[in-house]
């Protein structure tokens, strides 16, 4: 089919066609969202069963793991977790997981990573900014060096509506 978007990680890809979610490469930490293959090299795309395309708001892939946002706001991620960047509240690496949300917290509407980060960052309804992984050059923006492996708080000192998060290695921008 035609691909309609993609998002590159570290070795490995992720392509959406109108029929589904296709991963290719590495799969080494379970980047890939499939289980068959966890440790291996997928050398053509694989469609990633389980997941309903229409339900699909938008993917992305950082160094080592994948983040799929669904249209209801909640957020699955997979692949490598050793700084918590999986967000799941564990630093084991996962296959499939979800994110831990925050209870009565508005919806996920927004990823924010890099191909190079093993941080990642989520923008809710209300445009408050959430960060998990490392964090050991403070890039969280959550006011000290902790790496978090569940949803923290950007702390930007003020009432700030975030449109837009891009993560590096080692630093993070915003908008």
């Amino acid at each position: 089919g035609v691909v309609e978007s993609l998002s590159a990680g570290l070795g490995f890809s992720l392509f959406k066609t109108m029929d589904g979610l296709y991963a290719t490469g590495n799969n080494f930490y379970g980047q890939l969202c499939l289980t068959a293959t966890v440790g291996d090299n997928v050398m053509t795309p694989d469609k990633i069963m389980g997941i309903d395309i229409d339900e699909i708001s938008t993917f992305e892939a950082i160094k080592t793991s994948s983040f799929i946002l669904f249209k209801d706001g909640s957020v699955g991620s997979c692949g490598r977790n050793n700084f918590g960047q999986l967000g799941d509240g564990t630093n084991v690496d996962r296959v499939r997981t979800e994110v831990e949300t925050l209870p009565n917290d508005p919806p996920i509407r927004k990823l924010g990573v890099g191909p190079s980060s093993e941080s990642a960052f989520f923008v809710n309804n209300n445009g408050v900014a959430y960060a998990t992984g490392l964090n050991d050059r403070g890039q969280l923006g959550v006011g000290d060096y902790v790496n978090k492996n569940v949803l923290t708080a950007v702390d930007f000192g003020g009432d700030i509506e975030v449109e837009q998060v891009s993560a590096s290695g080692d630093h993070t921008l915003s908008r």
